[in-house]
């Protein structure tokens, strides 16, 4: 049995968690109106290190990535976007 997870609210490029974490997730939609890349780092303050997941967005678009079983993230949790955002990461 897997927790439950916690959804941290994102607007664009930053921290999503600034320790140790357990990835679950995502929900984004692009608020720029340009289209939107959007890369998640094994990092607590640096777009470096391992990527754990990447999602293309289409101007105002929105994708969702899963992940039940979970992605540990060793150093933490970064989010950079090429654009502004509304959504969340969940993190266990």
């Amino acid at each position: 049995m897997t927790s439950q997870a916690e959804p941290r609210n994102v607007t664009g490029t930053g921290a999503v968690s600034a320790g140790p974490c357990t990835f679950r997730g995502l929900s984004l939609r692009d608020t720029s109106g340009s289209a939107n890349v959007v890369t998640l780092f094994d990092n607590a303050s640096a777009a470096s290190g391992t990527v754990v997941a990447t999602i293309a967005l289409a101007a105002n678009g929105s994708g969702h990535v899963n992940a039940p079983d979970g992605l540990r993230c060793a150093a933490g949790l970064y989010l950079q976007a090429a654009g502004a955002l509304v959504g969340s990461v969940w993190v266990g």
